[in-house]
Formats: C-alpha cells, structure tokens, sequence
C-alpha cells in the first residue's frame, strides 16, 4: 500500500470513530430525556401500585389471623381422631389385607 492509501484509511477510520461517538453522546442525552419523561409519566402509576400492595398485604395478614387458628383447630381434631380411623378401617379389611392375621392391627398415635 502506498501511503496515501493509508492515510486515507487513516482518515476515514478517524472519521468513522468521530462518527460514532457523536451518534452515542446524542443518544445518550436523548435516552437520558427520554427516561426522565417515561420516569414522570410513570409516578402515578408506581403511587397506587405501593397503595395496592399495602392494601393487599394488610388483607392477607388480617384472613390469615382469621383462618390460621381455625386450620389448626382442625388439623388437630384430624390428628386425634386418625388413630380412630385407622382401627375402623383395618376391621373392616379382609383377612389378607391383615398379613394373614385374624385380629385388626392396633394403631398408636
């Protein structure tokens, strides 16, 4: 290559480059902008979605003080009487679902 080649090649790369970075820099300022618009457009938005989510956080722990002893209350119950269910059901068994055995297995809880 002769050197006006390269100087040539030089320039427009030089060009090119200056080309570039002033592409980014506008867009840049224009992204910039064009966030602080999008950001204030969407205050609002963000305001009643907080005021929801509160709303709908203070509703769940309200039910689930509702509910959570009411659940217990009946796992409980299902707990004492599962031993209760277990006899019931054993009896009821043929004498091949018993192993072989005549006498329905005793269940303890």
């Amino acid at each position: 290559m002769k050197r006006t080649q390269v100087a040539a090649l030089l320039a427009g790369a030089a060009l090119g480059l200056t080309g570039i970075t002033a592409a980014v820099v506008l867009s840049r300022k224009e992204g910039r902008d064009a966030a602080r618009r999008l950001i204030e457009k969407g205050r609002p938005v963000a305001e009643q979605a907080k005021v929801f989510g509160g709303k709908a956080a203070r509703t769940a722990v309200e039910q689930y003080q509702v509910v959570a002893p009411k659940a217990i209350e009946t796992f409980n119950t299902l707990r004492e009487q599962a031993p209760h269910a277990a006899e019931a059901i054993s009896a009821k068994l043929p004498s091949i679902g018993l192993n072989g055995k005549k006498e329905p297995a005793e269940v303890t809880a």
